[in-house]
C-alpha cells in the first residue's frame, strides 16, 4: 500500500523536480553529434510549465560562438591527426607523453626500443654516451631530437637547444620526421626562459620558431601531432605576455599568469590573440577554447573604466557576447540578478552599439532578454538584421504581452531561417569537428523553436497543428509529442493524422536488446503509440498493423485474436480465450496496452513514475475535457494489470465453479492487483469463497496460484451434468413411482368398469 508523503518529503520531491528540470534545460547547450535528430533525454516536456518554457531562452555553447572569431588556416594538413590517447607504461608505471605515445605507432620495434633506452637515461650525459653506439643504427634527426628531449626534461635548456638546432639544420629529407618537433621545442625553451628574464628577445625568437614551423606545414610537412595548431596558442600567449612584469612572471606558473593577467598591451595585440585562440579552437584544439574562456573571465574581472577602451575592439565585443550567451543561466537566481548578472548589466551601459545592428544585434538583444531588460531587447531587435534568433525573441516578447496570434506568426518566421529538413542535417566529412558541433547545435535550436511553436498551437486549441510542429521538433521532445497524441487528440484524429502523414520507416529491430538500446524512428514510435491506444479501446481489427516491431505485432495480433475468440465461443472454450488474453495483458501489457506517459510510462518501460515530477499549467476547458476522455481506466499505474485481472475474472465465469480452474483464475486475478488495489483483490477473493471449491493452496490465495487446468474443468463440467441428471432422477424417482402406481390403478379401475358395463 503506497503511503502519502509527509510535508518534508513533498518539499524534497519538489526541490528534486526543480533541480532535475533546471539540469535538463542547462543540457540544451551540450548536444553531441549523436543527438542530430534532437535525441532523447530524461525528462524534457515543454507541455509542463508552458509559460515558463515559452519564456525561457536556452543558453548557447561557448565553442559555437567562437567560430565567428576564427580565421581560415593558411595551410592544409597532409595527413590525419595522431590519436590523442596517452599510453600507459607498465614497466615504469606512468603515462607516456603524446610524442612518446606517437613513437609507439611510428617507429619499428627495434628503433622504438633504442629510442626508449635513450629517453630513460639518468641524464643528458648518460644519454650522449649511449647515443655514440647508435649513430649507425638510428636516423641522425631521431638521435639528436631524443637527446634534446632528455636535456629538456632535465632543464638543461642550453644543451637541449643545441640538439634541437642541429635537427633543423639538417638537410630537409634527413630532418623531416623531427623538424616540427624540434622547432616547437625550441619555442618552448624560449618561452620558459622568458619567465625569468627581462630580455624581450626570448619572445621574438620563440615567435620566429613558431612561424618557421607553420611555414613548413604550409609547404607540405607532415604534422600528425597538430603542432601548428598548438603554435597558434603559443603566439597568442606571446602577444598577451610581452608586456607582463618580470616579477609576476617569475612567481606564477603559466595558468596562474593567464588567469590573473593584467592586460596592458595595445588593443590590436589583444584582437590578434583572440583571433589566434579562436582559430585554434575552431580547428579542434581545446587549448584555444580554454584560453579564451580564461581570457573572458579576466575581462569580466576588470573595472568598467579599464574595460571600456578594450570594448572598442570588435573581437573583444564578440568574445564577451559569446561568453555571456554561454553563461545566461548564471545571470539570476530566485528572480534577482546575481553578481554576474549585475556586472553584465553594468558593462552593457558602456557597451558600444555602433555597427552591431548588422552583425550581433540579435545576440545582444538575447542577453538583454536574459537580464530581464525587455525594453532594451526590443530596441536592439529593431536594429538587428532578421534572423532565427530575432524572430524567436520577438515571439517570446510578444507572448509576454499576451498576443498569441502575433507570437505564432513570429515563430513561423523563425522557422523559415532554418533548413527545411530540420531533422536531417548532414555534415561533410571534410568539415572540422567544431563545424560538426555547430551544425548540431543549430539543429537543436531549430528543434526547440518547432517544439515551442507546437506548445503555442496547443495553447491556442490547434491540436493537429500542435502535433505536426512537435513531430518536426524530433526526439528530444518525444514526451510532448506523446502527450498530444495520446491524451489531447481523439483516437479518430490521431489515426487520420498517422495514416496521412506518418509513414512507416524501415528499421531493423534487434532480436535481443534492452529497451534503452532500441531507438526507433520517431514515425514508428508514433504508430506504435496509436496501436496501443486502439488496442486499449477495443479496435482489435485495426490495431495490430500499427505495431511495427515484428514480435510486438505478433503479441498484439494474438491478443486481438484471443479476445475475438472469447466473444465468439462459449463455455470453457471462451474461458481459455479470455485466459490467454489475460496472460498477454499481464505479461506483455506494457508493450501492447501501456500508456506512453502517465500512468504507465511505457517510455521508460514503467521503471520510473514521473506523475509527480511537475505540475501542468492550468489547462483550457477544451483541453481538459479531452484529457478526461482519454485517461486510463482505471487511472492507476500499470493499469493493464487491472485489465488482465478482469479478463481472468471473466474467464472464471465460464468454467465450473467447483473446478480447480475457477479457483486458479480468481487466484491469478487477485494476485495481479494485490497490494495495488486491495479492495478489488478482496472482491475477487470473496467471489471465490462464496462459489469456489476448497483447494490446498487457498491459504495463500493471490500469492501462490496454480495455472488453470482446463482439461480437468471439461471433465468437471461433464461430471456436473451427470450429477445434475442423477440428482434430478433421485429427486423425481418416488413421485414418479407413486404417479405410475396411481396411473396403473386408474387404468385398472377403468378397465374393470368397462368390462362391467359390457356385461
Amino acid at each position: 500500500m503506497r503511503h502519502k508523503p509527509n510535508t518534508s518529503s513533498k518539499v524534497a520531491i519538489q526541490n528534486r523536480a526543480f533541480m532535475l528540470k533546471k539540469t535538463t534545460l542547462l543540457c540544451l547547450s551540450l548536444f553531441s553529434p549523436m543527438l542530430l535528430a534532437c535525441g532523447p533525454d530524461f525528462p524534457l516536456q515543454l507541455t509542463q510549465d508552458r509559460q515558463g518554457n515559452l519564456s525561457y531562452l536556452p543558453q548557447t555553447s561557448f565553442s559555437q560562438q567562437l567560430t565567428s572569431l576564427a580565421k581560415p588556416l593558411p595551410w592544409q594538413y597532409q595527413d590525419t591527426a595522431a590519436a590523442q590517447e596517452y599510453l600507459w607504461d607498465e614497466v615504469n608505471h606512468r603515462y607516456l607523453s603524446q610524442t612518446r605515445a606517437f613513437e609507439h605507432a611510428e617507429l619499428s620495434e627495434s628503433h622504438l626500443a633504442q629510442v626508449n633506452t635513450l629517453r630513460d637515461a639518468q641524464g643528458p650525459v648518460e644519454a650522449e654516451q649511449m647515443a655514440t653506439e647508435l649513430d649507425e643504427v638510428l636516423p641522425q634527426a631521431l638521435i639528436w631530437y631524443t637527446l634534446g628531449a632528455v636535456a629538456f626534461d632535465a632543464k638543461d635548456y642550453d644543451r637541449a637547444s643545441r640538439y634541437f638546432t642541429k635537427v633543423i639544420e639538417l638537410p630537409e629529407q634527413q630532418r623531416a620526421s623531427r623538424s616540427l618537433w624540434a622547432l616547437y621545442s625550441l619555442s618552448r625553451i624560449e618561452l620558459t626562459l622568458s619567465k625569468t628574464s627581462s630580455d624581450p628577445e626570448h619572445f621574438n625568437r620563440a615567435n620566429v620558431y613558431l612561424n618557421q614551423l607553420q611555414s613548413e606545414v604550409a609547404q607540405g610537412a607532415a604534422d600528425p601531432l597538430r603542432l601548428s595548431l598548438a603554435s597558434l596558442g603559443e603566439q597568442a600567449y606571446i602577444l598577451l605576455h610581452q608586456g607582463l612584469p618580470l616579477t609576476q612572471a617569475a612567481e606564477q606558473n603559466e595558468e596562474e599568469i593567464h588567469s590573473n593577467l593584467q592586460i596592458t598591451l595595445n588593443p590590436e595585440a589583444l584582437n590578434k590573440a583572440i583571433e589566434l585562440y579562436a582559430t585554434q579552437s575552431a580547428q579542434g584544439d581545446s587549448g584555444g577554447y580554454d584560453s579564451l574562456l580564461m581570457l573572458s573571465r579576466t575581462l569580466m574581472g576588470k573595472d568598467i573604466a579599464e574595460l571600456k577602451p578594450l570594448l572598442q575592439q570588435t573581437s573583444v565585443q564578440q568574445l564577451l557576447i559569446a561568453y555571456w550567451q554561454s553563461s545566461t543561466n548564471e545571470f539570476a537566481y530566485d528572480g534577482q540578478l546575481s553578481d554576474m548578472g549585475l556586472k553584465v548589466a553594468n558593462i552593457l551601459k558602456v557597451f558600444p552599439t555602433d555597427g552591431l545592428q548588422l552583425t550581433h544585434g540579435d545576440k545582444l538583444a538575447a542577453i538583454y532578454y536574459q537580464l530581464g531588460d525587455y525594453a532594451s531587447a526590443e530596441r536592439l531587435l529593431a536594429l538587428a538584421n532578421p534572423s532565427g534568433l530575432t524572430w524567436w525573441l520577438t515571439a517570446k516578447l510578444t507572448l509576454q504581452k499576451g498576443d498569441q496570434a502575433e507570437a505564432a506568426k513570429a515563430y513561423a518566421q523563425a522557422v523559415r531561417h532554418f533548413p527545411e529538413q530540420g531533422a536531417s542535417v548532414s555534415v561533410d566529412a571534410k568539415e572540422t569537428q567544431q563545424q560538426a558541433i555547430n551544425a548540431d547545435e543549430d539543429q537543436a535550436t531549430y528543434c526547440r523553436i518547432r517544439a515551442e511553436q507546437g506548445v503555442l498551437s496547443l495553447e491556442r486549441g490547434e491540436y493537429i497543428d500542435a502535433l505536426q510542429q512537435l513531430l518536426t521538433s524530433g526526439d528530444e521532445y518525444w514526451q510532448d509529442i506523446a502527450y498530444v497524441a495520446e491524451r489531447v487528440l481523439t483516437t479518430a484524429e490521431l489515426k487520420l493524422f498517422v495514416d496521412k502523414q506518418v509513414p512507416l520507416i524501415a528499421f531493423e529491430y534487434p532480436k535481443d536488446s534492452d529497451w534503452y538500446d532500441n531507438i526507433e524512428p520517431i514515425n514508428n514510435r508514433l504508430r506504435y503509440l496509436l496501436g496501443r491506444r486502439l488496442l486499449r479501446e477495443g479496435a482489435l481489427k485495426e490495431a495490430p498493423v500499427y505495431f511495427p516491431n515484428p514480435s510486438l505485432n505478433a503479441n498484439a495480433l494474438a491478443y486481438a485474436t484471443e479476445l475475438n475468440a472469447a466473444k465468439k465461443t462459449k463455455g470453457i472454450d471462451s474461458a481459455k480465450a479470455y485466459w490467454a488474453a489475460a496472460e498477454l495483458a499481464r505479461h506483455q501489457g506494457m508493450e501492447i496496452l501501456g500508456f506512453e506517459l502517465a500512468p504507465d510510462y511505457a517510455i521508460y518501460q514503467g521503471v520510473f513514475d514521473l506523475s509527480g515530477w511537475s505540475e501542468a499549467d492550468k489547462l483550457t476547458e477544451k483541453e481538459q475535457q479531452r484529457i478526461n476522455a482519454s485517461q486510463a481506466i482505471p487511472d492507476k499505474r500499470f493499469h493493464y494489470r487491472y485489465t488482465a485481472a478482469e479478463l481472468a475474472n471473466k474467464a472464471a465465469d465460464f468454467v465450473p465453479h467447483n473446478s480447480q480452474a475457477y479457483a486458479a483464475l480468481l487466484c491469478q486475478a487477485t494476485g495481479w492487483i494485490l497490494y495495488r488495489d486491495n479492495e478489488l483483490a478482496l472482491r475477487y477473493y470473496q467471489k471465490y469463497v462464496a462459489n469456489g471449491p476448497f483447494v490446498p493452496w487457498a491459504e495463500n490465495f493471490g500469492l501462490q496460484c496454480q495455472a488453470p487446468d482446463f482439461e480437468s474443468a471439461v471433465k468437471r463440467e461433464q461430471a456436473n451434468k451427470v450429477a445434475k441428471w442423477n440428482a434430478l432422477y433421485h429427486k423425481l424417482k418416488k413421485p414418479a413411482a407413486f404417479s405410475f402406481a396411481i396411473i396403473i390403478a386408474l387404468l385398472g379401475t377403468y378397465a374393470w368398469r368397462r368390462r362391467k358395463r359390457q356385461q
